[in-house]
Protein backbone atom coordinates (compact mmCIF):
# COMPACT_ATOMS: atom_id res chain seq x y z
CA UNK A 1 0.00 0.00 0.00
CA UNK A 2 1.54 3.32 -0.51
CA UNK A 3 0.71 6.33 1.01
CA UNK A 4 -1.43 8.09 -1.79
CA UNK A 5 -4.00 4.85 -1.21
CA UNK A 6 -3.76 4.91 2.89
CA UNK A 7 -4.24 8.57 2.88
CA UNK A 8 -7.29 8.15 0.35
CA UNK A 9 -8.75 5.97 2.94
CA UNK A 10 -8.35 7.52 5.29
CA UNK A 11 -9.79 10.82 3.92
CA UNK A 12 -12.91 8.45 3.39
CA UNK A 13 -13.47 7.20 6.79
CA UNK A 14 -12.87 11.05 8.07
CA UNK A 15 -16.08 11.88 5.50
CA UNK A 16 -17.70 9.08 6.73
CA UNK A 17 -17.44 10.20 11.04
CA UNK A 18 -17.76 13.16 10.33
CA UNK A 19 -21.51 12.36 8.45
CA UNK A 20 -22.01 9.95 11.03
CA UNK A 21 -21.24 13.20 13.77
CA UNK A 22 -23.61 14.84 12.07
CA UNK A 23 -26.19 12.60 12.21
CA UNK A 24 -25.65 12.04 15.73
CA UNK A 25 -25.95 15.00 16.61
CA UNK A 26 -29.35 15.48 15.00
CA UNK A 27 -30.85 12.62 16.39
CA UNK A 28 -29.40 13.53 19.93
CA UNK A 29 -31.29 16.74 19.43
CA UNK A 30 -34.85 15.19 18.43
CA UNK A 31 -34.18 12.89 21.62
CA UNK A 32 -33.59 15.73 23.70
CA UNK A 33 -36.91 17.18 22.28
CA UNK A 34 -38.91 14.19 22.57
CA UNK A 35 -37.81 13.85 26.40
CA UNK A 36 -38.88 17.61 26.98
CA UNK A 37 -41.90 16.80 25.10
CA UNK A 38 -42.59 13.89 27.43
CA UNK A 39 -42.19 15.91 30.40
CA UNK A 40 -44.43 18.68 28.95
CA UNK A 41 -46.81 15.80 28.52
CA UNK A 42 -46.65 15.08 31.87
CA UNK A 43 -47.38 18.26 33.66
CA UNK A 44 -50.29 18.67 31.30
CA UNK A 45 -51.54 15.27 32.73
CA UNK A 46 -51.03 16.30 36.41
CA UNK A 47 -52.77 19.87 36.03
CA UNK A 48 -55.76 17.74 34.19
CA UNK A 49 -56.14 15.45 36.84
CA UNK A 50 -55.78 17.97 39.62
CA UNK A 51 -58.61 19.90 37.77
CA UNK A 52 -60.68 16.91 37.45
CA UNK A 53 -60.27 16.16 41.00
CA UNK A 54 -60.70 19.42 42.14
CA UNK A 55 -64.23 19.26 39.90
CA UNK A 56 -65.28 15.80 41.58
CA UNK A 57 -64.63 17.38 45.05
CA UNK A 58 -67.09 20.23 44.40
CA UNK A 59 -69.45 18.74 42.83
CA UNK A 60 -69.82 16.12 45.51
CA UNK A 61 -69.79 18.82 48.45
CA UNK A 62 -72.44 20.61 46.45
CA UNK A 63 -74.45 17.48 46.34
CA UNK A 64 -73.73 17.07 49.91
CA UNK A 65 -75.32 20.42 50.87
CA UNK A 66 -78.21 20.37 48.77
CA UNK A 67 -81.64 19.29 50.51
CA UNK A 68 -82.81 17.89 47.19
CA UNK A 69 -80.77 17.04 44.16
CA UNK A 70 -82.70 17.41 41.02
CA UNK A 71 -81.80 15.06 37.84
CA UNK A 72 -80.84 17.91 35.41
CA UNK A 73 -78.15 19.24 38.31
CA UNK A 74 -76.78 15.40 39.01
CA UNK A 75 -76.70 15.11 34.79
CA UNK A 76 -74.69 18.10 34.55
CA UNK A 77 -72.45 17.24 37.02
CA UNK A 78 -71.85 13.85 35.52
CA UNK A 79 -71.63 15.21 32.43
CA UNK A 80 -68.96 17.96 33.27
CA UNK A 81 -67.05 15.13 35.01
CA UNK A 82 -66.80 13.05 32.13
CA UNK A 83 -65.69 15.80 29.85
CA UNK A 84 -62.68 16.60 32.24
CA UNK A 85 -61.99 12.70 32.74
CA UNK A 86 -62.16 12.45 28.79
CA UNK A 87 -59.83 15.51 28.81
CA UNK A 88 -57.62 13.01 31.32
CA UNK A 89 -57.60 10.29 29.33
CA UNK A 90 -56.81 12.40 26.27
CA UNK A 91 -53.79 14.18 28.29
CA UNK A 92 -52.68 10.27 29.08
CA UNK A 93 -52.52 8.88 25.93
CA UNK A 94 -50.93 12.36 24.59
CA UNK A 95 -48.49 11.42 27.28
CA UNK A 96 -48.12 7.83 26.01
CA UNK A 97 -47.28 8.37 22.79
CA UNK A 98 -44.51 11.29 23.69
CA UNK A 99 -42.94 8.62 25.96
CA UNK A 100 -43.09 5.93 23.28
CA UNK A 101 -41.42 9.05 20.63
CA UNK A 102 -38.71 9.85 23.06
CA UNK A 103 -37.68 6.28 23.81
CA UNK A 104 -37.86 5.99 19.67
CA UNK A 105 -35.72 9.00 19.35
CA UNK A 106 -33.25 7.84 22.24
CA UNK A 107 -33.06 4.23 20.62
CA UNK A 108 -32.29 5.99 17.00
CA UNK A 109 -29.71 8.53 18.95
CA UNK A 110 -27.82 5.12 20.84
CA UNK A 111 -27.67 3.26 17.11
CA UNK A 112 -26.41 6.62 15.92
CA UNK A 113 -23.87 7.03 18.29
CA UNK A 114 -22.71 3.18 18.37
CA UNK A 115 -22.42 4.31 14.56
CA UNK A 116 -20.37 7.33 14.96
CA UNK A 117 -18.17 5.28 17.65
CA UNK A 118 -17.35 2.78 15.18
CA UNK A 119 -16.70 4.78 12.41
CA UNK A 120 -14.11 6.82 14.83
CA UNK A 121 -12.35 3.68 15.62
CA UNK A 122 -11.98 2.94 11.59
CA UNK A 123 -10.82 6.33 10.96
CA UNK A 124 -8.22 5.97 13.48
CA UNK A 125 -7.15 2.70 12.48
CA UNK A 126 -6.96 4.34 9.02
CA UNK A 127 -4.84 7.51 10.48
CA UNK A 128 -2.13 4.61 12.64
CA UNK A 129 -1.80 3.14 8.88
CA UNK A 130 -1.33 5.92 6.91
CA UNK A 131 1.23 7.07 9.39
CA UNK A 132 2.78 3.58 9.65
CA UNK A 133 2.68 3.54 5.50
CA UNK A 134 4.15 7.00 5.76
CA UNK A 135 6.97 5.90 8.53
CA UNK A 136 8.13 2.67 6.38
CA UNK A 137 8.21 5.25 3.05
CA UNK A 138 10.38 7.43 5.41
CA UNK A 139 12.53 5.33 6.69
CA UNK A 140 13.12 3.57 2.56
CA UNK A 141 13.73 6.90 1.45
CA UNK A 142 16.71 7.25 4.11
CA UNK A 143 17.34 3.50 3.82
CA UNK A 144 17.69 4.33 -0.01
CA UNK A 145 19.66 7.89 0.51
CA UNK A 146 22.42 5.82 3.21
CA UNK A 147 22.97 3.05 0.77
CA UNK A 148 23.23 5.36 -2.07
CA UNK A 149 26.38 7.52 0.02
CA UNK A 150 28.26 4.41 1.36
CA UNK A 151 28.11 3.57 -2.63
CA UNK A 152 29.36 7.12 -3.15
CA UNK A 153 31.99 6.68 -0.37
CA UNK A 154 32.60 3.09 -1.68
CA UNK A 155 33.68 4.11 -5.20
CA UNK A 156 35.91 6.73 -3.92
CA UNK A 157 38.00 4.48 -1.58
CA UNK A 158 37.84 2.26 -4.39
CA UNK A 159 38.69 4.58 -7.38
CA UNK A 160 41.60 5.43 -4.74
CA UNK A 161 42.80 2.16 -4.21
CA UNK A 162 43.05 0.75 -7.58
CA UNK A 163 44.94 4.29 -8.62
CA UNK A 164 47.26 3.34 -5.46
CA UNK A 165 47.55 -0.15 -6.77
CA UNK A 166 48.00 0.92 -10.31
CA UNK A 167 51.04 3.09 -9.21
CA UNK A 168 52.73 0.48 -7.31
CA UNK A 169 52.69 -1.78 -9.99
CA UNK A 170 54.24 0.41 -12.36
Amino acid sequence: MNCFHATSLRRLKDMRERSAFRELSKKEAKAHLAAEAAQHASRELAIAQQHCARAEMGLYQRFATLDALSIQALDQGHLHIERLEAEVALRRKTLDNACIAQEQAETAASEARSLWISCSAARNKWQQIEDDVRRGVDIRSQTAAETEADDEILLRYASVSLTEVAGKSI
